[in-house]
């Protein structure tokens, strides 16, 4: 995947994958493969874990220990609030 040289791998990978959620490529409670969009996107695990970190941030994303991160629900997104998950976010059914 080629990427633009003036601005940050991450940032980039976050615009890609925030856009596939906005679209509804990614469907609520979606897991994302880590090891997928690594080679998807040739990016390294560190570049690819900033990317999604920015998108817990957003809302768009909720990460449920052991078991990986997830797409949140629409109603679920509250701008700027989400960071490292808790557990208690609502996992996938």
């Amino acid at each position: 995947m080629e990427f633009e040289p003036d601005r940050y791998v991450w940032v980039q990978v976050a615009e890609r994958l925030r856009s596939r959620i906005v679209d509804g490529t990614y469907h609520p409670k979606y897991l994302l493969s880590e090891v997928q969009l690594m080679q998807e996107f040739g990016v390294a695990r560190g570049t690819l874990r900033k990317a999604m970190k920015q998108l817990r941030e957003e809302g768009l994303l909720y990460t449920v220990p052991n078991l990986g991160s997830f797409v949140s629900a629409p109603g679920d997104r509250a701008e700027g609030e989400g960071t490292e998950s808790t557990g208690l976010e609502p996992g996938p059914t």
